[in-house]
């Protein structure tokens, strides 16, 4: 029997119809508590990220770093809370998953540059930014500006932080560069409907950037991780 699509009476379709999210990828909805099937459990890769990221409680590590893993963990939770229901709300947790995982490495750069604190003080400031640029989002989104112009905003500066520090390679980092260039690129070609295969649930564009932004980040930790232990 074929699956029954998104109506009036289905899972999460008052929220999404009172309260939108300003995207709409291509896989289409179902009605079912997981709306679309692959671009929610695509998540699953920063889950297996962080599992590589985990380093155990006796191993030494800067304290940024210890960070990776749940934070990387955080966003796969938030992407697929997201997913799963599509609505304004969902979205703001999404905002909030990316905005955590991209301020930590921006932090870490700075870190690195020594323009941001270390400790408690370091601690602070992160969840100041965060709550900031999560604060700036729900406005934007209700005021229907583009509010994924933060996060290419936060990247920029990641890309900026870096040249800006002085490293013995950046190989890993160029590979992570790399790799959020493919899920870029993919993403773009889902939301144009460039590339769209609506019913398949197998596979989507927007589900296959989770993997490869996963892959990235995994990448830019292993660069993090050289660059820290000088």
């Amino acid at each position: 029997m074929p699956a029954l699509l998104f109506a009036p009476g289905c899972p999460w379709h008052a929220l999404h119809a009172l309260y939108p999210p300003n995207v709409d990828w291509c896989e289409e909805k179902l009605c079912s508590l997981v709306l679309t099937p692959f671009n929610s459990w695509s998540n699953a890769a920063y889950l297996l990220a962080a599992a590589f990221m985990w380093r155990p409680s006796g191993e030494p590590a800067h304290p940024v770093l210890r960070l990776f893993a749940p934070v990387a963990a955080l966003t796969g939770v938030a992407s697929f809370a997201y997913h799963m229901s599509l609505n304004y709300f969902s979205q703001m947790v999404d905002f909030v998953g990316m905005y955590l995982l991209c301020m930590l490495i921006l932090m870490a750069n700075l870190q690195r540059l020594g323009r941001w604190p270390v400790g408690t003080r370091a601690l602070a400031w992160y969840g100041a930014a965060v709550s900031a640029l999560t604060a700036v989002t729900a406005g934007s989104l209700l005021l229907h500006v583009p509010a994924q112009i933060y996060v290419a905003a936060l990247v920029a500066l990641i890309v900026w932080s870096e040249l800006a520090t002085q490293v013995h390679s950046r190989g890993y980092f160029w590979m992570g560069i790399g790799a959020m260039a493919v899920a870029s690129t993919l993403s773009a070609l889902d939301v144009s409907r460039l590339w769209c295969s609506a019913g398949n649930h197998w596979f989507q564009p927007h589900g296959a950037w989770h993997v490869f932004t996963a892959l990235a980040l995994y990448l830019v930790y292993r660069h993090t991780r050289q660059a820290m232990r000088g």
